[in-house]
């Protein structure tokens, strides 16, 4: 049986590494993108169910973080400076109302509570391997990982300092980050013929209005 070794960004020398620093003073930080183990990481742009997904996630975790005042959601261009050689770009994030003193006027100095990313096909080894043990370290409470290609959703949450996956039970996806949140898989990826349902519809479903 052979030994193959898997070829991540944690190894990248020392001396090819990017500080955080230097990446947030790039010009080039301020579009989508990621310093990942001191790597400068672009974003692929985004396609149209890339988008929309992510419209969808930002303002139906918005609309419930408002309405119980826990903090605030953040879209794609916030930036969270993990440690020196990370600093990431989720496409929506979660900062708990106690963690905004993080909060800079130019990056988040932690991690966020909750990430969300979606996967685009340059990204899936950076979101699925890299990020997320990443995330596990810097203390990522909950991690959401959304594939538009298998029309799937997992959900990490954090154990010590590594991120497991929770089950999805009857088709649901219940945040432990945000007690009493949660959201049908099949609204964010529904069957062929279906509509996504609409931030009203859902804030309804959910009881907020």
């Amino acid at each position: 049986m052979l030994n193959v070794r898997l070829t991540t960004l944690f190894d990248t020398p020392a001396t090819a590494r990017l500080s955080a620093e230097d990446y947030i003073a790039s010009p080039q930080s301020e579009h989508k993108s990621d310093l990942i183990e001191g790597v400068f990481v672009m974003a692929s742009p985004a396609t149209f169910e890339h988008a929309a997904l992510q419209s969808f996630l930002l303002t139906t975790i918005s609309n419930f973080v408002g309405a119980n005042e826990l903090g605030i959601v953040l879209g794609e261009n916030a930036a969270y400076r993990l440690n020196t050689d990370n600093v990431y770009q989720p496409d929506s994030s979660f900062l708990s109302r106690d963690r905004m003193y993080l909060a800079g006027e130019v990056y988040v100095n932690g991690a966020p509570d909750l990430a969300v990313e979606i996967i685009l096909p340059s990204s899936r080894q950076y979101d699925s391997v890299e990020k997320r043990i990443n995330y596990g370290r810097a203390g990522v409470r909950e991690y959401w990982l959304v594939d538009p290609i298998t029309r799937t959703v997992t959900i990490f949450e954090l154990v010590i300092d590594q991120l497991f996956p929770l089950c999805a039970e009857g088709g649901v996806l219940r945040s432990k980050v945000l007690a009493g949140f949660w959201l049908r898989v099949d609204w964010i990826f529904p069957p062929a013929g279906a509509r996504r349902p609409g931030e009203l519809e859902i804030a309804r479903a959910q009881g907020l209005t």
